[in-house]
């Protein structure tokens, strides 16, 4: 399986097929979709679901995101963590936590197979706060929140999904408010020149880097070993970015979830880098539907702090 796209938009088409039998949303990608997308990621959530009781699981859905409530969920001195987590199906989440049970309500944001419709919906100023502003709203209305008050926030994608991460990271004061960045087989970049990735492309994920070496914020990935053609793979990407913070890749043939193998890991402070072998879509859709074991744990350890 080889990705191919031009070096400024990341399609995925080679596996729309795969995606979409994981039940991924289909879209489409720039211009006026990617701003219709944005407005209804935003819309109100008067539809929230209401009256579930503690111990259930609770649903809503507004605009293009899902939220899910874990049977376990329960605020802690007054407030609720959340994750925000962008591209593939909200069923997928709802599994991952219950699995990895991590004590935080879960956000599931779809609009499409194509990076650029998930870079475009957050470039704006304001948009992930009124997303925030919206959880909340479809949050109390399950009557799981007991007048809890936001706490911490996570961000997590996979594949195409880590436009949006990158695009929320550059908003205005948003950056520091991020406690953890979770991206599964991403992220990608582009190449000033033949095979040499854009520094300045991965320089958002740099900083995050930098900051989880220090304990500051939790940072994980995975990426599989799929190729691309025209920009960067993530097994490039990620590469570079472990260059630029100095940090060693330790060969590893343990065999992971759902009989991924991998290649190496690299780890310092709460920064975490998973590589693995794979070059299929089935390889790639495995990287989402094991998050229970290769990235969550990181989170939920780290918020049970």
């Amino acid at each position: 399986m080889v990705r191919c796209a031009p070096p400024t938009r990341y399609t995925f088409a080679s596996v729309l097929a795969a995606t979409l039998a994981a039940g991924t949303a289909r879209g489409d990608a720039a211009g006026p979709r990617a701003a219709a997308a944005q407005a209804a990621v935003l819309r109100a959530a008067d539809s929230a679901a209401a009256g579930s009781i503690a111990g259930e699981a609770s649903r809503a859905r507004f605009g293009h995101a899902d939220l899910y409530v874990p049977t376990f969920f329960h605020p802690v001195d007054g407030t609720y963590d959340v994750v925000v987590h962008f591209h593939g199906t909200s069923s997928l989440q709802e599994d991952n936590f219950e699995r990895a049970h991590v004590n935080a309500a879960v956000v599931s944001v779809n609009l499409g197979v194509a990076s650029d419709a998930y870079a475009n919906a957050f470039r704006a100023p304001g948009t992930f706060d009124e997303l925030l502003a919206q959880t909340h709203r479809a949050l109390a209305a399950t009557g799981r929140l007991g007048g809890a008050r936001l706490g911490r926030v996570a961000l997590s994608a996979w594949s195409a999904g880590f436009a949006s991460v990158g695009a929320i990271l550059g908003q205005p004061g948003v950056f520091d408010r991020i406690d953890a960045v979770l991206l599964a087989d991403g992220p990608h970049a582009n190449y000033v020149a033949p095979h040499r990735v854009n520094d300045a492309a991965i320089e958002k994920w740099t900083r995050v880097a930098e900051d989880a070496m220090r304990g500051e914020k939790l940072f994980a990935l995975t990426h599989s070993s799929i190729p691309t053609v025209g920009y960067p793979s993530t097994t490039e990407t990620v590469g570079e970015l472990l260059k630029l913070t100095s940090v060693e890749k330790v060969p590893t043939d343990a065999t992971g979830p759902r009989g991924m193998r991998a290649i190496y890991a690299s780890h310092q402070g709460d920064f975490h880098v998973e590589g693995y072998e794979g070059t299929t879509a089935k390889d790639h859709i495995d990287h989402i539907k094991a998050m229970a074991e290769t990235l969550l744990p990181y989170l939920r350890d780290r918020w049970r702090r």
